[in-house]
């Protein structure tokens, strides 16, 4: 029997709020603008994005957070780390 292929290909990683998700990056844009470093961005947008996938996350700080793609995945580290410790 020949293996059929899905009928669409597997959606990228979507925010399951998208609302929530712009709002996030609207948050980390204001703190930057407002004096503060992008890991305070960055620490105010996982803050609204927590439950999110982390391809999600990392998307958002490069958007809201002004981080470059190689610098995204060691804030979530750094930041993922520092708030399941406190949590």
């Amino acid at each position: 029997m020949p293996k059929t292929l899905p009928e669409t290909p597997p959606a990228p990683h979507e925010p399951k709020d998208p609302a929530r998700y712009k709002k996030a990056i609207e948050t980390g844009l204001q703190t930057i603008k407002g004096g503060g470093s992008k890991a305070d961005a960055a620490r105010a947008i996982y803050r609204l994005l927590v439950d999110e996938h982390r391809e999600v996350v990392l998307r958002a700080f490069i958007e809201g957070a002004e981080v470059t793609l190689k610098g995204s995945p060691t804030y979530f580290y750094n930041i993922s780390r520092k708030y399941k410790k406190h949590k």
